[in-house]
């Protein structure tokens, strides 16, 4: 038990650490196009409903 919050408090402290000491990348104009594309899609699609559609069947709606 003792390990295991040593090593998760480790993580952490390496996690904020890296997260302080490496820059954000900017997001550049080809990026935010993608998002504009995805954003543009419908949700739903053949025989999927318009909003929450899933191709995936664990998770489609019923």
């Amino acid at each position: 038990m003792r390990t295991c919050l040593i090593a998760a408090l480790a993580a952490g402290f390496l996690g904020a650490g890296l997260r302080l000491a490496m820059p954000v990348a900017p997001v550049d104009d080809s990026f935010r196009e993608v998002i504009r594309f995805y954003r543009a899609m419908p949700l739903g699609g053949p025989g999927r409903p318009e909003r929450g559609g899933s191709n995936m069947g664990e998770t489609r709606l019923p």
